[in-house]
């Protein structure tokens, strides 16, 4: 039997993702995790605004399982006060979106988005800059964070 074609392109996508997620270093996953959640609230608010509840709910508990796994990997050793505020900014994503589905509130969702905006472009640009040394780096991790939380 001849495989189809849809499945045999779709076992290579799949492979494809698999070796892109397990070659790529941690910080361009990290990068990429962000840029998952991002696309999925945006895709979250889109089926909201287009009364798709269906749309709505599934990419909304997919932007949220992102960000429970960004919570999830926390190092609060390494990390420090850093990873306690992202602990904190990440638990209160998780319970505004819970909001946002409980009152099909597509602002709760648009803040949400701007949140991780913020710690996605703060990183970027830490690991953009991988010479510079790592207190810098630490530093500029935490000024970003506390600008996300001044903004709330």
């Amino acid at each position: 039997m001849v495989p189809k074609r849809k499945d045999m392109y779709g076992k290579a996508h799949n492979a494809y993702q698999t070796v892109q997620v397990t070659t790529t270093d941690k910080g361009r996953l990290l990068l990429m995790m962000y840029e998952g959640a991002i696309k999925f609230l945006k895709q979250s608010r889109a089926g909201l605004e287009e009364n798709d509840i269906v749309k709505f709910c599934k990419y909304l508990n997919k932007g949220q399982a992102i960000i429970a796994e960004l919570m999830n990997t926390l190092d609060f050793e390494k990390g420090g006060q850093i990873a306690r505020d992202l602990d904190r900014l990440y638990d209160f994503m998780l319970f505004y979106l819970t909001e946002a589905n409980l009152y099909r509130d597509a602002k709760r969702i648009t803040k949400t988005i701007e949140l991780i905006e913020t710690i996605y472009k703060a990183y970027k640009t830490i690991i953009e800059q991988k010479q510079q040394d790592s207190t810098t780096v630490q530093e500029e991790a935490g000024e970003a964070i506390r600008r996300v939380a001044i903004s709330l």
